[in-house]
C-alpha cells in the first residue's frame, strides 16, 4: 500500500510540475499533431528558443476550440500565436481577437509570396500549404483517375476500395463539398449535387469515411483500401517512410489548396511577433517544407531534389474563399448528417 501511495504521489507531483511548466512558458503556440508537430518543433520552436532564450509551450487541439478559448478570455488569452486553418482564422478575425500584422512588424513577410499573404487579410500568413488530392497504392491502382469525376465513377463501379473524409474532418467543407459543388453544379446554398455523389459512393459499399488523418494510412497499409482523398505532403511522407507503393495524384481540374495560417492573438505576448518572424523565415520554412513536403510561402525557400517535383504550385491548385465557406458550414453539417449520417 505504501508503494502505491508513493507512486501516486509521484505521479501527481509530475502532473503538477508539467502543468506549472506549461503555465511558466514565455510563449504559447498551437500546432497540429503527429509528424506535423515534430517538424514544427524542430524547424521553428527550437531555433526560436535558441535565438531568444525564451521557452515555448506547444498546445495541440482543434482550431475552432483554440479560437473559442481565446474569445473566452480576450484580456488574458491562453494562446499567443495560432497556427490553424483558414476557416478558424476568419472566425478569429470576425471575433476581433487577432492583431493585424505586416512586414513592418514581421520583416520576413517581405519574402513571402504576396498571393498567399492575401489569404491572411492583413492578419496573418500561410506558413505552407498542401493540396487535398488522391493518395493511392500504385500496385493495386495501375491507372489512377485523371479527373475527380473518374474517381467518383470508379468508386461506384467498384474499380477500387476508397476512403473519403466525413463531415467532421477539417478538409471536408472545402476539399470535398466545395470541390464537388463546382464539378456537379451545386452552390453554397445548394450542396445537394455534392451530397448526391457522396451518397452514390456510400451506397456502392466501396467507400469508407474517416475523421482521423491517420485512418487512411492505416487502412492502406492493411490493404483495406486502394485509394483515398488525402494531402499531398502526408502521402509522400508515407511513401518515403518505407511504403514505396504509395503515390499521390492531382486529378483534374485540380485539388483544393489548404494553407496553414499563422496569426498573433490580441493581448498575447509581444514575443508572438518575433515567433511569427521565425515562422516566415526562409530557414525555418525550408526545414519544414522539405520535411512535410508542402509548398512554402517564403519565395527564398530551397527544396530538396526529391521534394521539388512533388509539391503543389499556386497556379496548379484550386483556391477557394474560406471566409465565404465558413458562413454555410453549419447548414452543410446538418444536411450531411441528415442524408449521409453521422
Amino acid at each position: 500500500m505504501k508503494t502505491i501511495a508513493v507512486r501516486s504521489a509521484a505521479l501527481m507531483l509530475g502532473s503538477l510540475f508539467a502543468a506549472y511548466a506549461a503555465l511558466a512558458a514565455d510563449l504559447t503556440v498551437t500546432a497540429f499533431g503527429g509528424t506535423w508537430e515534430k517538424a514544427y518543433r524542430k524547424c521553428f520552436v527550437e531555433p526560436f528558443e535558441k535565438k531568444t532564450g525564451k521557452s515555448v509551450d506547444v498546445t495541440l487541439g482543434n482550431p475552432l476550440q483554440w479560437v473559442n478559448q481565446v474569445a473566452a478570455s480576450p484580456d488574458k488569452p491562453p494562446i499567443d500565436v495560432m497556427v490553424s486553418t483558414p476557416e478558424a482564422t476568419h472566425i478569429a478575425v470576425s471575433r476581433n481577437v487577432l492583431d493585424p500584422i505586416s512586414a513592418k512588424d514581421v520583416p520576413n513577410m517581405a519574402q513571402l509570396d504576396p498571393r498567399l499573404v492575401e489569404y491572411g487579410k492583413g492578419y496573418g500568413f500561410p506558413i505552407t500549404y498542401g493540396d487535398f488530392g488522391l493518395m493511392y497504392n500504385a500496385k493495386r491502382v495501375k491507372n489512377p483517375p485523371k479527373t475527380w469525376k473518374e474517381f467518383v465513377d470508379g468508386v461506384v463501379a467498384g474499380k477500387w476500395q476508397a476512403s473519403i473524409p466525413d463531415i467532421n474532418y477539417v478538409a471536408t467543407p472545402a476539399g470535398l463539398i466545395t470541390l464537388f459543388n463546382q464539378l456537379y453544379g451545386g452552390s453554397p446554398t445548394n450542396i445537394q449535387p455534392a451530397l448526391d455523389q457522396v451518397k452514390r459512393m456510400r451506397d456502392s459499399k466501396n467507400v469508407t469515411f474517416f475523421s482521423d488523418p491517420n485512418a487512411p494510412l492505416n487502412a492502406m497499409r492493411n490493404g483495406d483500401i486502394d485509394i483515398a482523398m488525402y494531402y499531398d505532403g502526408r502521402a509522400w511522407a508515407e511513401h518515403d517512410s518505407g511504403n514505396p507503393d504509395i503515390a499521390w495524384v492531382n486529378p483534374g481540374p485540380g485539388s483544393v489548396a489548404f494553407p496553414n495560417m499563422a496569426v498573433k492573438v490580441k493581448n498575447g505576448s509581444p514575443l508572438g511577433t518575433q515567433f511569427l518572424n521565425e515562422l516566415a523565415s526562409a530557414e525555418g520554412q525550408s526545414c519544414f517544407a522539405n520535411t512535410m513536403q508542402y509548398t512554402a510561402s517564403n519565395t527564398k525557400v530551397t527544396y530538396e531534389l526529391k521534394v521539388k517535383p512533388r509539391i503543389a504550385t499556386v497556379d496548379g491548385s484550386i483556391w477557394v474563399n474560406f471566409e465565404d465557406i465558413g458562413k454555410y458550414v453549419p447548414q452543410w453539417i446538418e444536411a450531411w448528417n441528415k442524408q449521409i449520417g453521422r
